[in-house]
């Protein structure tokens, strides 16, 4: 009879260790979870075993599969059941199951289609003389109002002119002209981006405030957008404004509202993120900021005569195929900076059968996820050699050998960037417009470390502003013909 109490304890003790594994496990698996979404960088550049190129885990209960390697890459940009809008509904807790794959798959590729046209009819080469000018024009007028010389924060300056251009490409002169309700729509734009991150995805309870506040920004975009289009048709505009060409060939209202805000979603924060690392690395690297005034001052020379206008009217008169092919300086320095600061995790999900992994990795299920880190290949030493360091020259033809699929600045394979063509032509404007019209450097401040080169923090979506220390812009205006 007293075999009972020892059998009991036995029991207890196997049930407390069971408990304890289970407790672990689940502990373990939470802090995983947790530093996927919060930490991607993080977590995908430490987390492969030695030798192995996939690395499974679960965000919100959802299979995930993390991959790297050259061979990986390759199917990741190029497999054709890899859907990227179905990859980040994750975020939104709406992903589909796998018996939609046709029906998704089909509708991913049509709206893909729809918005390249719809972008064509804004942006094509009988437009982007007027846009190229009116880019210029717009930040003129923004930059007259600092200060002769001062200090700035390069990303909240370059953001405010990254977001007046972009809106102004696809909406009106009216419309960004209203200055108070521009002012109140770019609020809520960038109250909306603010308040969309994994974080909130992973504890919203925590984050209810911030919720709310990004129900009502997007509520109020919508609202603002319809209105003032429904004005536009109602009026009966003749079609040389954007939106008047939208409606002109025959989108309705939803129409335009989502490919205005998609344009801006997409553009206006890797525009500002190019823009502001642009400056900061040639401010660091004074001989390519040299370069690059050389080079415009050479295209100006050949295309603009009359010195005495403004360089903004200057500046307009250069032909596409100058800013396209007479630039090479600053087209290498573009390249380097997206090479080292557009290095987020990527995500897309399988809709549709199994895809194997090359090398006998394993494969891909129906329905999982699929995240890859551009870092794999951007700071990889087998591809970019001393890829800690700015080296712009490294993109020279012959140089260094770069495979179509080592360089995911602009995407690649079938998920290249739609707007790859006004997205480069914003940087460069942009670009060209403030190192010729001001004398600048920068200051570093606050550094935790004392990195080779300072990078943004990869883990933060949506924030371009370096990891670990506070980058200040210190610009004084160059008088014209010192400028010229």
């Amino acid at each position: 009879m007293a075999i009972f109490p020892s059998v009991s304890l036995f029991l207890l003790a196997v049930g407390l260790a069971l408990l304890t594994i289970l407790t672990r496990r689940k502990i373990k698996e939470s802090y995983i979870e947790f530093r996927a979404i919060a930490y991607s960088y993080d977590l995908m550049s430490s987390s492969f075993r030695p030798g192995q190129n996939t690395y499974h885990f679960t965000i919100l209960g959802n299979p995930v599969v993390g991959i790297r390697g050259q061979e990986a890459r390759k199917v990741f940009f190029n497999e054709r059941s890899f859907s990227t809008s179905e990859g980040y509904k994750v975020f939104s807790k709406a992903a589909p199951v796998p018996e939609l794959a046709k029906t998704l798959l089909s509708a991913e590729e049509g709206h893909g289609l729809h918005f390249k046209k719809q972008l064509e009819i804004l942006v094509n080469k009988n437009r982007l003389a007027d846009i190229i000018a009116t880019m210029l024009g717009d930040m003129q007028r923004l930059t007259a109002t600092w200060n002769n010389k001062g200090s700035m924060d390069p990303f909240d300056k370059i953001n405010d002119i990254t977001f007046h251009v972009t809106a102004h490409m696809i909406t009106s002169n009216d419309f960004v002209s209203d200055s108070v309700n521009f002012s109140r729509f770019q609020t809520h734009f960038f109250t909306q981006l603010k308040n969309n991150t994994p974080a909130m995805i992973f504890l919203p309870w925590f984050y209810r405030k911030s919720q709310r506040e990004k129900e009502i920004a997007i509520t109020s975009l919508f609202t603002t957008l319809t209105g003032y289009i429904e004005a536009r048709e109602k009026d009966k505009f003749s079609p040389s404004e954007p939106i008047d060409l939208l409606l002109d060939h025959g989108l309705n209202s939803q129409e335009i509202i989502q490919f205005i805000l998609g344009f801006l979603f997409g553009g206006v924060y890797n525009a500002t993120k190019a823009i502001s690392w642009v400056l900061i690395y040639i401010s660091m690297h004074s001989q390519w900021k040299m370069a690059i005034r050389s080079e415009v001052e050479d295209v100006l020379s050949k295309h603009s005569f009359d010195i005495s206008k403004p360089l903004h009217s200057r500046l307009s008169e250069v032909p596409l195929e100058a800013w396209e092919e007479s630039l090479p300086t600053l087209d290498l320095v573009i390249s380097e900076t997206f090479r080292l600061v557009m290095n987020q995790t990527v995500l897309r999900r399988n809709i549709g059968e199994d895809v194997e992994i090359p090398g006998g990795q394993g494969h891909v299920p129906s329905g999982a996820f699929v995240a890859y880190s551009n870092a794999d290949a951007h700071l990889e030493p087998e591809i970019y050699d001393d890829p800690w360091s700015f080296k712009p020259d490294r993109f020279e033809h012959g140089k260094q050998k770069v495979l179509s699929n080592d360089f995911l600045g602009w995407g690649a394979g079938r998920h290249r960037c739609v707007g790859l063509g006004i997205a480069k032509l914003t940087i460069k404007t942009i670009v060209c417009l403030f190192v010729m019209t001001y004398d600048y450097d920068i200051t570093r401040t606050k550094r935790k470390s004392n990195p080779t080169i300072p990078i943004p923090d990869h883990n933060k979506v949506n924030e371009a502003r370096p990891k670990g220390e506070v980058i200040t812009l210190n610009y004084q205006r160059i008088e014209q013909s010192a400028a010229i």
